[in-house]
């Protein structure tokens, strides 16, 4: 057609035609994008306690001797959304009496968790259905106002999202690190294992969360075990050390004021970047057809679904929605579909070439 004719915007009708093509979709279609969303609240709020608002996760196993046997035991990984220390806790097996017992330790040396973000494991959403009836038999009760005014909100990631919990994710890849250079080969007991993982623990929170440069006048980094452990002396305090305990209080004070306001100032603003995902797309409706990706299937295997029901996020756009597939409703992330159809399109109108 090019050597004989001169299509005006050729190139754009031949795009129009192959967009509304089905089997190109099928074969060729990219998974729906959206703009990247804001940091959540939890993220930059600074002042709180550490470990006010928290992320969990699980990962193992490891190996331990008992006697000639060897057993598997998991670790549990608390990681501070504001200021990124982590806390680690031994779960013997992955049942959810052991995820609580765990998360009790937690709380009992941490202290009250406003928030906790988890993904959708099994144990972890069994957790929260024992808590649930447990709150549930002491309706009657007089505490349990009480219980419910001081519990913990569990916010759980759609399924198959793993960069909602980025935050966490990556500091379980800095543990393992840690562990394959101390650990090695060697087999430990149960005690030499959590006796190595607090010293994990302390490694990794001694780790710099701003820039570390080679000039000798910039202040110190900050690290997590400056705001828990108040070890090191702040830069320019000029509160003289004395052994009245008015003294060390306003000493700590101060210490703890220095650190969220560089925090803000060093840390904070270098998460406002976005990496990727900039230009905001049309959000999926309610009725629009998609291909749900599996990731142990060929792309042909894909099964076409309808979308149900849309999750609006704060900003007005849809990121999570809910799917029906026969006759059961799945939760899924925008990037685990294709577009397909739209939910107004006119299948007369649609090409198969």
């Amino acid at each position: 057609m090019r050597e004989k004719f001169w299509v005006i915007k050729g190139h754009a009708a031949v795009r129009r035609v192959l967009s509304r093509c089905v089997r190109c979709r099928r074969a060729h279609g990219k998974v729906i994008e959206q703009l990247m969303a804001d940091l959540p609240p939890n993220r930059v709020e600074s002042g709180k306690p550490p470990f006010y608002c928290t992320a969990v996760n699980l990962f193992g196993p490891f190996f331990i001797k008992r006697g000639r046997a060897l057993m598997k035991h998991w670790r549990v990984i608390f990681t501070c959304l504001n200021m990124r220390a982590i806390h680690l806790e031994v779960a013997s097996n992955l049942t959810s009496d052991s995820f609580i017992s765990a998360f009790r330790r937690f709380l009992g040396r941490r202290g009250q968790v406003k928030m906790v973000r988890c993904d959708c494991g099994t144990n972890i959403m069994g957790s929260r259905k024992i808590l649930d009836s447990s709150y549930e038999f002491l309706a009657g009760n007089k505490v349990r106002n009480e219980l419910l005014r001081c519990g913990v909100e569990f916010i759980f990631n759609p399924p198959g999202a793993s960069h909602f919990g980025g935050a966490w994710e990556q500091l379980i890849g800095t543990v393992r690190r840690v562990l394959d250079i101390v650990l090695g080969t060697e087999q430990l007991d149960n005690e030499g294992l959590c006796t190595l993982f607090c010293e994990v623990e302390a490694t990794v929170n001694s780790r710099p969360i701003t820039v570390v440069t080679s000039d000798s006048r910039d202040p110190v980094p900050l690290k997590p075990n400056k705001l828990l452990n108040m070890g090191d002396s702040p830069v320019g305090c000029d509160i003289a050390i004395g052994g009245h305990s008015k003294q060390r209080w306003k000493q700590v004070q101060h210490m703890a004021e220095q650190f969220w306001a560089r925090w803000k100032r060093e840390y904070l603003l270098g998460l406002q970047q976005r990496q990727k995902w900039f230009k905001e797309r049309r959000n999926v409706r309610v009725g629009d057809v998609v291909l749900m990706a599996k990731e142990n299937e060929a792309r042909c295997h894909w099964p076409l679904v309808r979308v149900v029901q849309t999750k609006v996020g704060k900003d007005g756009l849809v990121r999570t929605v809910t799917v029906r597939r026969e006759g059961k409703k799945y939760t899924r992330l925008l990037s685990k579909l294709v577009l397909f159809l739209e939910e107004e399109t006119d299948l007369m109108g649609v090409t198969e070439r």
